[in-house]
Formats: structure tokens, C-alpha cells, sequence
């Protein structure tokens, strides 16, 4: 506090986290972003610490809040972006955690005051490949949503990272190939569907499907599969629609569905 006019000014700060509950994977860091507001009139705001309780299971991460939080908030400035982040422990059981952060300061350099508390909770789940591989793409911001999640497009190619994973592609940078291909093979009379398939991708299930519209009913009905080939890293498929020969049952579709 500080001594205006021969009152005392509170230092008023206000905080939400956006959002208060995250979920994280085994070993991995889990990043909370919020709204840092000094709502005061006149006074200038410092953020001189940030204060956490949490169970065994997690540790907190406190340089994440002074590499990106400002030191000082102006009157009726508003910081929103990440405020902290806590580690999960390799060993930490599946299962809902909670906790609470405490922002500290006050109106000088040396104030400790409780500015605003909240509460946070991390829903810890197994690691799979596909938490792994957004940690690995993604840093920093694997665990916001509007970048790693899997309907997200970062790099907006127009290839949703679910499908940028199961394909063995970057999401991070525009791809120009690595999409299934369809044609029609001479063999078979049929269409068929050539794909790749991430080797480490266990956690997704790859349906090849076709129909006579390409708005569907798609099946599977008729579909055989072949590998092509392997590097060790992708296998390479073809799904023929041999069941289904063009001749017979004219306009035919082809797609690969993805799920995990």
C-alpha cells in the first residue's frame, strides 16, 4: 500500500485463469495462462512474486511467471498470456490434482502483499504418442489447445495436427505432399487409396472407407489393404476398393478416417 493524500491507496489487482483446470500427460509441463488486471485509478501495481500450493505429485515452475509477467502493471493495464506452469511428475498416478497460485507485491519493490489468489487444477492422464509428439512440436504451447489441439492448424496448411501426426508430417510448417492419394488401378478395375502411416502413431486407428457420393454412406465393405513399404519411421499403405469394382458400381469415393 502507499500513503496518498494522507490515506492509504490499496494496491488492487485482479485475476482469472483462462482456463482454471488442464489436462497434461506424465512428465510433462502444463502451462496456465491468465488476466492480470490492476484495476486502481492512479496507483502502479508490482508483481513481485508468485506464491504456489500444491501436492507432491506436481512441481511448480516459478520462472515461468517472471519470464513473462511484467514487473510493474500501470493503472488499469491488463496482462493476459502465460502466468505459470507446473511440472508432473513421471511418477505421479493417473488422476485430478489441485492447487492454488498467489500473486505477491504491492505498490514498491519490496511489497509482499497477497494481490490475488487462485485456484488451478491439472486431470493427469498416461502418456500416449500423440501427447508426446505435441510436446515435441509444440514447446511451450502444447498444452493450449488453439495450437496443439488436434483440430487445431497452426500452420494452416488446412491439415488439422490430429491428421499432421497420423501422417508423419510437420505442423508447423505448410505441406505440399504427404496427403493420401487416390486413383484407379487397372489391376483390379477399382480405386484404391494410397497413405502413410506413422509407425509410432499406436494411439490412432486409420479407417480407409469408401462410397458411391462423396457425402457418403462411406463403409468399409469390400476395402483390402496392403503395405508398400517401411523406413522405419512411416508405412506406407494402399487401401483398394476391390470389392467395389468402377465398372459395375460407377462413381466410387475414397477417404481415410483417423481416430484415437
Amino acid at each position: 500500500m502507499a500513503v496518498v493524500g494522507g490515506t492509504m491507496a490499496r494496491a488492487a489487482v485482479s485475476f482469472v485463469l483462462t482456463p482454471a483446470a488442464q489436462a497434461g500427460s506424465q512428465g510433462i509441463e502444463v502451462f496456465f495462462t491468465g488476466i492480470l488486471s490492476n484495476t486502481g485509478p492512479t496507483n502502479d501495481v508490482y508483481l513481485n512474486d508468485i506464491q504456489f500450493v500444491a501436492g507432491s505429485n506436481l512441481t511448480t515452475v516459478a520462472n515461468a511467471f517472471f519470464a513473462n509477467v511484467p514487473g510493474v502493471l500501470s493503472a488499469g493495464q491488463t496482462y493476459s498470456d502465460i502466468v505459470f506452469a507446473v511440472t508432473i511428475k513421471l511418477t505421479t498416478p493417473i488422476g485430478n490434482y489441485f492447487g492454488t497460485v498467489t500473486v505477491l507485491g504491492g505498490s514498491n519493490i519490496f511489497a509482499s502483499g497477497n494481490l490475488a489468489t487462485q485456484s488451478f487444477e491439472v486431470s493427469v492422464s498416461e502418456v500416449t504418442p500423440f501427447s508426446a509428439w505435441q510436446l515435441a512440436e509444440f514447446g511451450a504451447n502444447a498444452t493450449n489447445t488453439a495450437i496443439s489441439g488436434d483440430l487445431a492448424d497452426p500452420d494452416a496448411d488446412g491439415i488439422a495436427n490430429l491428421l499432421e501426426y497420423a501422417l508423419g508430417l510437420n505442423p508447423n510448417v505448410p505441406d505440399g505432399t504427404g496427403l493420401p492419394t487416390a486413383k484407379t488401378d487397372p489391376a483390379c478395375g477399382c480405386l484404391t487409396l494410397t497413405y502413410i502411416k506413422a509407425i509410432s502413431a499406436t494411439d490412432l486407428t486409420y479407417t480407409p472407407e469408401a462410397a458411391s457420393d462423396p457425402n457418403g454412406s462411406w463403409a468399409t465393405n469390400g476395402i483390402t489393404q496392403t503395405v508398400l513399404g517401411s523406413d522405419g519411421v512411416t508405412q506406407t499403405n494402399k487401401a483398394s476398393d476391390a470389392g467395389n469394382p468402377i465398372a459395375t458400381s460407377g462413381k466410387r469415393f475414397m477417404h481415410l478416417r483417423v481416430t484415437r
